[in-house]
């Protein structure tokens, strides 16, 4: 047999193999309960779909000490653009029920933001909202989208959630709230519209 004989085969085996665990795969059990074929609700044990609006207040520090944000990267070029096109910064704000850094904490908004406009100030950001205390400790909010930093209110998709929020599906709403451009400081007013079960 030759080589490329063998190889054919192999390859049509391996083809075989891969389309049988497929759909074997689709079928398996795990602890006596298979998967829910089409993500029914019922078996999934999720309770009736709910529309909620969360007021949070996170606030931003980037200086020292103990900053919030920091800066984990950039290109070769990014210190000379004035949009810091390519800068990567990751950042752990506390959330807050009201605009004051001593008022309740609710949780944490954490990330990662990318300069990504060469021409305009605007960022991908991704954001989960980390939800500690009260009736949703545990759950998060997953946002996901382009900020542009000059704009009055800065809107985002809401992709997702854990715990008492899954499924969750709605938008975010960003305000500046305050900002101290000499300790680096800053307070954003967010509006969460979200559906979840």
């Amino acid at each position: 047999m030759r080589m490329a004989e063998i190889h054919f085969k192999h390859s049509l085996s391996f083809a075989a193999f891969s389309i049988f665990l497929i759909f074997y795969g689709s079928k398996i059990a795990v602890a006596g309960k298979s998967f829910p074929a089409l993500g029914d609700p019922v078996t999934l044990s999720l309770r009736k779909e709910k529309f909620s609006h969360f007021r949070l207040y996170s606030h931003t520090k980037g200086g020292d000490p103990n900053p919030t944000i920091v800066q984990v990267g950039g290109a070769n070029t990014t210190e000379n653009s004035v949009t810091r096109f390519g800068a990567i910064g990751v950042f752990d704000d506390p959330l807050t029920e009201g605009p004051e850094s001593s008022s309740k904490l609710l949780g944490r908004a954490q990330g990662f933001k990318a300069s990504a406009g060469i021409d305009e100030i605007a960022v991908l950001a991704i954001e989960n909202f980390v939800f500690t205390t009260g009736k949703y400790n545990g759950s998060t909010l997953g946002a996901m989208g382009r900020k542009t930093l000059l704009s009055e209110v800065r809107e985002m998709p809401i992709v997702g959630g854990t715990g008492l929020l899954r499924f969750a599906r709605g938008y975010v709403e960003t305000r500046i709230h305050g900002f101290n451009i000499t300790a680096f400081e800053a307070t954003f007013e967010y509006n969460i519209y979200v559906y979840h079960f």
